[in-house]
């Protein structure tokens, strides 16, 4: 599954004012058992996504693909939401992959279905997005083999040849997010470590993660060999609250979605839309959003509060959340049918996000979230704040 990949690209040179606000509260209602975390100030489009060098071999040992004498540094969106790996159709013309003639796989996305190609078998070597030489082959480190997923058509016009490091480069590791760094204009930096670094940021507080298989291996229109595919991160029990409605729901931990939606359901027992999502109310905002097939135009609306519980019992709790609503669809393989995803939680929770006004920023909100760390063998995220030490070098 792959959620949204529109790059975003907005409010690189706007001015950076703070309205994110930690406080305490005994939230009756929420459930809390002693102080929830509470921010404001956080909109609906984040200013960056998660990035991180990669380069491609087909034999550990030997010289990356393609090798030259001013190896040109190459990076990718890091993506949780994404479970392979995929590679846009210009990065594996660049790097001269090979695709097997006769595989295809059919992906589910924000814009529905998409078939993609299947690659050779290749080790994915990745380099924190921060390395001081990021042309130095010695900075990456190699994992694999494994087969990705490779698009068929072009960028379109005036977009971006994407390319994406899902979860089957992540699982079982810690990736290290620098959103603070959004704050001051930079790029939304990441690293994936081994379990057990000594060198982690300390975290504030943390959020359990469950993993979901959402891809469907047996869909009858794939012809292998299929792309190397893995389990998603979800978010139990997120609490929706819009005047007197509430409604609980799992989210999909994405941080390749530049914006957080909730589905067609979700809204509807809130009482902003009906049952096949026409608005009831004015939105609060509209954006277009895309990825894996096609480009769509998403309500959204600004909702008194979303909670997140924690590991120790209390909320994070975001006031004033301003959320897409749309439908992902995908096969429930262990129930036998189509299900649909309760909500995307995506990086404009996690870095510095803007209030869009069309497609222009009106505002800007500066994330308190300094470093952020995917365990993804615990299963848990952290959250290292702004007021507290960066990790040592």
């Amino acid at each position: 599954m792959k959620i949204f990949r529109q790059p975003p690209e907005v409010g690189r040179n706007a001015q950076f004012f703070l309205l994110a606000l930690v406080s305490l509260l005994t939230a009756g209602s929420l459930g809390a058992y002693a102080e929830d975390i509470i921010l404001s100030g956080v909109y609906e489009a984040a200013l960056d996504l998660p990035r991180i060098y990669f380069l491609l071999k087909r034999d550990p040992q030997a010289a990356s693909l393609p090798r030259s004498e001013d190896l040109e540094a190459h990076y990718a969106f890091l993506d949780t939401g994404a479970s392979g790996i995929l590679l846009s159709k210009e990065t594996a013309e660049l790097f001269s992959v090979q695709a097997d003639p006769k595989a295809r796989f059919f992906d589910v996305g924000v814009g529905g279905r998409e078939v993609f190609r299947v690659s050779e078998p290749l080790y994915v070597g990745l380099a924190g997005f921060e390395t001081s030489n990021p042309q130095a082959e010695a900075a990456y480190r190699y994992l694999g083999p494994g087969r990705l997923q490779i698009k068929t058509q072009s960028a379109g016009f005036l977009q971006e040849a994407l390319d994406i490091i899902g979860m089957p480069m992540l699982m079982g590791r810690i990736v290290v997010l620098h959103a603070g760094a959004t704050n001051e204009l930079g790029y939304f930096a990441a690293e994936v470590r081994d379990p057990g670094d000594s060198r982690l940021p300390k975290m504030a507080f943390e959020i359990p993660l469950r993993f979901v298989k959402f891809f469907q291996l047996a869909d009858p229109n794939n012809i292998p060999p299929l792309p190397t595919l893995t389990c998603n991160p979800v978010i139990d029990h997120i609490l929706l609250t819009y005047r007197d409605k509430q409604t609980r729901g799992d989210w999909l931990l994405d941080t390749g979605a530049t914006v957080s939606f909730m589905s067609v359901k979700q809204a509807h027992l809130l009482g902003l839309v009906d049952k096949k999502g026409s608005p009831l109310k004015k939105p609060d905002f509209s954006l277009p959003m895309g990825g894996i097939g096609n480009m769509i135009q998403i309500p959204g609306f600004e909702i008194d509060r979303l909670a997140v519980p924690t590991s120790s019992g209390s909320h994070l709790v975001f006031t004033k959340a301003r959320i897409g609503v749309h439908d992902i669809e995908y096969f429930d393989e262990e129930k036998g049918q189509r299900a649909v995803l309760d909500g995307v939680f995506g990086s404009n929770f996690l870095c510095a996000s803007a209030k869009m006004e069309g497609l222009l920023p009106s505002e800007i909100g500066q994330t308190v979230f300094n470093y952020i760390v995917l365990d993804l063998q615990k299963g848990l995220i952290g959250f290292n704040l702004t007021s507290n030490s960066p990790p040592s070098p």
